[in-house]
């Protein structure tokens, strides 16, 4: 029998969500760490260019240039596809959405291109992605505190749901 499925404390999802100022602060740091090691092409050189990128926006207040680390993994679709733990509350999102056309500019290991993003809307394709996400990558048990052996099905709970509100999926596509 499986253990009922729960939201693990420590997972990235549920310090985003509470929004822990430890967390933040720590987060900020960790960011701008990341950002000047792949910059100066170290991490690219290392291989985290495959699953983390820069995304570059225009804040939506301030019109300052904005530089995020961003987690990009190929789901289902086959289309690179951002993953936002935080929803709607990124800021990071917001400019985007607020830009546009939805045209930004990413880094993607040495590659500097510009992609067009849209936001997943569709309720049973965020459920696809998510699903996905819990039963192919094994990084959901770092993110959401899910273990496959232990949890079993988890996708018609109600935690699952919750999850699914709260978080996001940006697809992106390359413009030539």
């Amino acid at each position: 029998m499986s253990v009922k499925f729960k939201l693990g404390k420590n997972s990235i999802v549920a310090r985003h969500y509470k929004g822990k100022k430890i967390f933040r602060f720590f987060t900020k740091i960790m960011n701008g760490v990341f950002i000047f090691l792949y910059r100066i092409y170290f991490l690219p050189l290392l291989g985290i260019g495959r699953s983390m990128v820069l995304v570059h926006t225009t804040g939506r207040k301030t019109g300052k240039k904005r530089t995020t680390p961003v987690l990009a993994l190929q789901f289902y679709t086959g289309k690179l596809t951002f993953y936002v733990a935080r929803g709607k509350k990124a800021h990071w999102l917001l400019n985007i959405l607020a830009t546009k056309d939805q045209i930004i500019k990413i880094q993607k290991g040495f590659k500097r291109k510009k992609v067009k993003t849209i936001l997943v809307k569709d309720k049973e394709e965020k459920y696809n992605h998510l699903k996905y996400y819990f039963e192919e990558l094994k990084e959901a048990k770092y993110i959401f505190g899910y273990d496959k052996e232990k949890h079993g099905d988890v996708f018609s709970t109600d935690e699952f749901s919750n999850i699914l509100e709260m978080i996001e999926f940006l697809q992106i596509e390359f413009i030539d």
